[in-house]
């Protein structure tokens, strides 16, 4: 399969003034011509633009990623191919390829819009069809950017993105003709090196993506210093079908966490044989009420992938996974105008069915007094509370919402750009010995902010 973005070859001098922009690239931005970047490029990408450029020596290359504003007036992603020649006139040459062509040339349902890779679906498909022709041998590897969290808290979710699709094309550069890679959620990855079975070979790979990642992010202009994680696995020595080779790549992905991250972890039998089974099969298997911070973490992103993506999902189902995952008791969508729950799901455990949620609509009358509730909410437009520490709050609404709900927790989340504005709530009750992390928390906003682009678009 091959699928390309948009491209566009500009030059630039050494001021990133443009002395040459092809007719396609003005046609696309709408301009008849074009002497400056600044002219569709906003302030706060441009800046990020200069310092990497200033950053590259004679012969040398970068990617970039900013905003272009287009010729329909909507700011555009851009993952840009920076090269600095050795050329006084015009020094810059960037080949910038349009991110958002994806969507309009047909190829959403097989490559993933905002990196360009192959999407989960049909990464996956891949590596089935390769476990089951009976001839293939090659390595599979998963990895994922370690602390990616960290880049959203600290610079915010565009730059998170950003700093995806820059890791995306590093590692497909890399990897080249030697094998395929997919982005399979979030910060993760899939390759499947199908020109690669002899280990030497491997280690060259997975040695330039480790070193190729941090440096270019030691030098990074905003000071990530980001690093990446693997796990890699050859089939078919160690594996007889798919589940079973991502089951143990995934485990390998988390040694690779466990020893300090920044490394790769080929399975070996000698050393590695023990986690194919006994304890630490526990923390991967699908039927647990426990999950660990990663696959929660990675629920959410395929939630969202379902929801945005493939519309294969609906906020029932959706609700139960969160609830079951993350040791819940309850969720609730509230509109406004309404002080009963539009959605509600609880946690509904029988004997036969220890995981078993159903359909729950509660009253809330403290929703009625918006302008309390809205006091309390943080700049992220929500707030989290513990029955513990609720005496802070004094006479606050979500206070007696937690004591009405006898509950322990809760986690409110107000849906100010909803098509019908309202609330997303989370409960743990006081018999709920669970304690929500930092991590956890920023699931629930991420899983909100989901649901309130959904109920804005549909």
């Amino acid at each position: 399969m091959n699928h390309t973005f948009q491209k566009y070859l500009i030059r630039l001098d050494a001021n990133l003034n443009i002395v040459k922009a092809e007719d396609d690239f003005l046609r696309y931005i709408g301009m008849p011509s074009l002497t400056s970047l600044d002219e569709v490029i906003p302030p706060q990408d441009m800046m990020l633009l200069k310092n990497a450029v200033f950053a590259i020596n004679t012969g040398g290359n970068t990617l970039s990623c900013f905003r272009i504003r287009t010729s329909s007036g909507n700011l555009n992603w851009i993952a840009a191919n920076v090269e600095k020649l050795d050329d006084k006139d015009h020094p810059i040459q960037m080949e910038l390829s349009d991110i958002q062509s994806l969507k309009t040339a047909g190829t959403s349902g097989v490559l993933d819009p905002m990196t360009g890779l192959l999407n989960k679906k049909s990464i996956t498909d891949m590596a089935i069809e390769l476990t089951k022709d009976g001839h293939s041998n090659f390595y599979f590897a998963l990895l994922d950017i370690d602390h990616f969290k960290r880049v959203n808290d600290t610079y915010g979710h565009k730059r998170g993105d950003a700093v995806i699709i820059e890791v995306a094309h590093l590692i497909r550069d890399i990897v080249g003709p030697d094998g395929t890679v997919g982005r399979i959620g979030g910060d993760e990855f899939m390759i499947i090196l199908e020109n690669v079975n002899k280990r030497p070979r491997l280690r060259e790979i997975m040695n330039e993506l480790k070193d190729t990642i941090e440096n270019h992010y030691n030098r990074s202009e905003d000071d990530l210093h980001l690093t990446i994680s693997v796990g890699v696995t050859l089939y078919p020595d160690y594996s007889v079908d798919y589940n079973e080779l991502f089951t143990l790549t995934d485990k390998l992905l988390y040694r690779a966490k466990e020893k300090g991250r920044n490394r790769y972890v080929i399975y070996t039998p000698e050393v590695h044989a023990h986690i194919r089974g006994g304890e630490d099969e526990a923390k991967y298997s699908t039927d647990k009420k426990v999950y660990t911070e990663k696959e929660k973490h990675r629920l959410i992103m395929d939630l969202m992938e379902r929801f945005l993506l493939t519309d294969k999902t609906n906020i029932d189902v959706a609700l139960s996974n969160v609830i079951l995952a993350y040791n819940l008791d309850e969720i609730h969508i509230c509109l406004d105008g309404s002080t009963r729950s539009h959605y509600g799901v609880r946690r509904a455990v029988t004997a036969e069915n220890p995981h078993n949620t159903e359909l729950y609509f509660a009253e809330f009358p403290q929703l009625e007094d918006q302008d309390a509730i809205q006091d309390v909410l943080n700049e992220n437009n929500c707030m989290h509370i513990a029955s513990d520490t609720c005496e802070e709050l004094k006479d606050s609404p979500i206070k007696s919402m937690l004591m009405q709900q006898n509950s322990r927790y809760i986690f409110i989340y107000r849906m100010a750009e909803a098509r019908t504005p309202g609330y997303v709530l989370f409960f743990a009750h006081r018999n709920n010995n669970n304690r929500m992390s930092e991590a956890d928390m920023a699931d629930f906003l991420y899983f909100s902010r989901m649901i309130e682009l959904i109920t804005k678009t549909r």
